[in-house]
């Protein structure tokens, strides 16, 4: 059976003000109101605003099209056309004012950021942070993210580059960001604090490095996840890992 993209893009399109709370003209003057220089960057971007990343990538490609459907006049059936890709690494400069473009179908409070952007995050001497974000591949992205957020709620924060994570501190190590291809596990200092079905049981083991301390955790895999309660979070662990 063939599949007629032609119709997937204009369900895609039509969508998109129901599901993102924009529709195709209003994200089409967002992505040029960033003034990203290249299009992995615009990618990057829209993953962070919720996007799949074949959906980011589909609206890119619109974008970079002038804002017309790729498949507007394909014949029904007609194979999908494929762009060359670029193995270009994309920037760490991450913004935390980002997250305030998130998709306003997310049920999930987003988290208001009022300060001014934050500094890259920077690794510790001695250390690759870059070399070890890029282990994370296509939540790359969204390990840049979450560094960059939680300079919001610790703007003294030190990043530290390990084989497998990256541990946070404040003075005193309070959190740790395992890295890998198909997941994040933010490690969180929390003691006695509860448990529910989004922060978990802190698991041992896994090439983590995870201390007893860092008693919870949380398994990151979308942009959206990083609301205010996950920073507020954040915040109490570098509280409690400091007395």
């Amino acid at each position: 059976m063939t599949t007629d993209y032609g119709e997937k893009e204009r369900a895609f399109v039509d969508g998109l003000k129901e599901n993102t709370g924009r529709d195709l003209e209003e994200w089409l003057a967002a992505i040029s109101a960033r003034g990203l220089p290249h299009r992995n960057d615009i990618i990057d971007w829209l993953r962070q605003q919720g996007f799949m990343f074949s959906k980011a990538s589909w609206l890119e490609r619109i974008h970079h099209n002038g804002g017309r459907l790729i498949y507007a006049d394909a014949p029904k059936g007609a194979p999908a056309r494929r762009r060359a890709s670029s193995r270009r690494e994309v920037s760490a400069n991450l913004s935390p004012a980002a997250a305030t473009g998130a998709s306003a179908a997310v049920p999930a409070t987003p988290v208001s950021v009022t300060t001014p952007a934050a500094a890259p995050p920077a690794p510790a001497a001695g250390n690759d942070l870059d070399a070890l974000l890029a282990k994370a591949k296509a939540y790359r992205p969204l390990a840049q993210h979450l560094l960059a957020q939680i300079r919001t709620v610790r703007p003294a924060a030190r990043f530290e580059a390990h084989d497998t994570y990256v541990a946070i501190a404040d003075p005193a190590e309070f959190a740790r960001i395992g890295i890998g291809p198909k997941e994040l596990r933010l490690h969180l200092a929390l003691g006695d604090a509860g448990f529910d079905e989004v922060l978990k049981k802190g698991a041992p083991g896994g090439g983590l490095g995870k201390s007893e301390a860092l008693s919870h955790m949380v398994v990151l895999e979308d942009a959206r996840q990083i609301d205010r309660r996950l920073l507020q979070l954040v915040a109490q662990a570098a509280v409690t890992a400091n007395g």
